[in-house]
This record gives C-alpha cells, sequence and structure tokens, in this order.
C-alpha cells in the first residue's frame, strides 16, 4: 500500500530533473549506475521506484499522491513495457486520476497479481452508491464527499422490517464502511467524512452498473424461501440471489483491480 507520506523524498522522485529523474525513458538501455553491489538494471532508482509501487498497490490516487501520480505519466512507457512483461496490463484513467494493474488476460502463463475475493452484497449495495454520489459530484464540479452517518442510513434502508438482531445488521454495515476505507475507495478527509476515489468510475463501467442493479433489484423484489413474505437479507454473499443474476452479481463484485503481487 502507499503511505499518506509519498513525498518527493521518500519515493525517489528528483525535485530537480522531475518525477522523470534521469532514466531516459526513450532508451531505457542507458546507464542508470550500480545502485547496490551486482546490480545490472538499466533503470534509474525514480523509474524503479514508480514502478515497485505500482505493483505493490492496490491502484494509485491522483488526487491522494500527486507526485507519484505524475511520475506514472511521466514513465508510462517503460512501465507499460517492464509491467507487459510479466503479463501484467498497466490501466491509467486519465480523467480521473486513477492507475491500477490488472493480469493480461492469456492463458497457460503463470498468474503474479491474486484475486480479489469477492465482496459481500451489503458492500456492493454501498459501492453502487458511491458511484452515484461521485457522479453528482462531477457533474457540480466538486469532490465527491461523503459522511459516515449517511452511509450508515443509505444501508438501513436493507434492514430486514422483522430483525430481531439491529446490532447486528449495524456491524455488517459498519464492517462495509470499513472494507471501502481499507480499499482506499473512502479516503477519510476528517472525522466521519471521506472522499470517493475516482477509482470507482472504472471499477462500475456503466454495464458493470446495469448488471448490478438488476441483481439488486432481484434481491428486494424476491420472496425469502426460509421466511415467507419476509425481504431477503442482503448482507450476505450473492448465493442470495439466483440463476443469471446471481453469476451477473458474482462478475461484477470480482472486477476490483488487483491487489499486491500473491
Amino acid at each position: 500500500m502507499i503511505s499518506d507520506g509519498a513525498n518527493a523524498t521518500d519515493g525517489g522522485f528528483d525535485s530537480h530533473n522531475g518525477p522523470g529523474g534521469t532514466d531516459s525513458e526513450g532508451d531505457p538501455s542507458g546507464a542508470a549506475g550500480e545502485l547496490f553491489p551486482g546490480d545490472t538494471g538499466r533503470l534509474a532508482a525514480a523509474v524503479r521506484n514508480t514502478l515497485v509501487r505500482v505493483m505493490t498497490s492496490r491502484f494509485i490516487d491522483g488526487v491522494r499522491h500527486p507526485d507519484l501520480w505524475n511520475a506514472v505519466l511521466t514513465h508510462e512507457g517503460i512501465l507499460m513495457s517492464r509491467l507487459h512483461d510479466l503479463y501484467i496490463e498497466l490501466i491509467i484513467d486519465r480523467a480521473h486520476q486513477v492507475a491500477f494493474t490488472r493480469q493480461a488476460d492469456i492463458e497457460d502463463v503463470p498468474v503474479l497479481l491474486r484475486r480479489e475475493k469477492p465482496l459481500p452484497a451489503l458492500t456492493a449495495v454501498l459501492l453502487l452508491h458511491l458511484r452515484e454520489e461521485y457522479e453528482r459530484g462531477a457533474a457540480e464540479g466538486t469532490p465527491a464527499v461523503v459522511d459516515h452517518d449517511l452511509l450508515m442510513d443509505h444501508l438501513e434502508v436493507w434492514k430486514q422490517a422483522d430483525d430481531q438482531d439491529p446490532a447486528t445488521f449495524r456491524k455488517r454495515s459498519e464492517n462495509a464502511i470499513t472494507a471501502l476505507r481499507d480499499r482506499q475507495i473512502l479516503v477519510p478527509v476528517s472525522e466521519g467524512r471521506y472522499r470517493v476515489s475516482g477509482i470507482i468510475v472504472p471499477l462500475f463501467t456503466p454495464e458493470k452498473i446495469a448488471l448490478l442493479t438488476e441483481a439488486f433489484e432481484e434481491i428486494a423484489t424476491a420472496p425469502d424461501p426460509q421466511r415467507p413474505g419476509a425481504r431477503p437479507d442482503p448482507a450476505g454473499s450473492a448465493q442470495n440471489a439466483s440463476g443469471t443474476t446471481a453469476a451477473a452479481l458474482r462478475d461484477v463484485q470480482s472486477t476490483e483491480p488487483a491487489g499486491a503481487p500473491a
């Protein structure tokens, strides 16, 4: 993960030469200097540092880490080339200032990036809501900032009317918010307030939003076989949906950018 302290001194960004340092991106074979005994690498330290951070981060948020974001843009070509050697793609979304790695879609090759575990459905409900909040902020030309208590209120509408254990549901709701904060999709800006990261846009394309919306419409309207007449509990996994819709929900939940190498 990237620490909040990323800056020109700890990330290898040369303030005199810009974020690119002296890597000679157009000539990656140029001498970089020996950085440790026996070093045969051809990239300058600034480029190596950027490459390592790209590979070990869930994603790069340009708003939160502008120096690192600028370094990724400066060294885009050589970063992509080195990652492609490892069957990894570098996805850069300039409009929303985010970048992330993704395992190349190719068979019969070693896999370096681990797959994220599917999210519980209640967390997916929250993601869909955050996507809407981000678009609202973008339309108004302001960052999307949300309140913790309002997120809890939004999830409350999914609570079963006859739920005898409200404390459990509240804990599930808190866990959903914590999960997205840990994934840096929700970035704390003050006590109980979060900025919605731009990663939410490539994470949920219009096609995936449609699939997810359809899945939750099915969950919301389908009867619970275990409790006739009761609303099904969305706080569990995608198993609450059925058939094709359940598969769509699992597909949407598993499209999060890959995390650090396994």
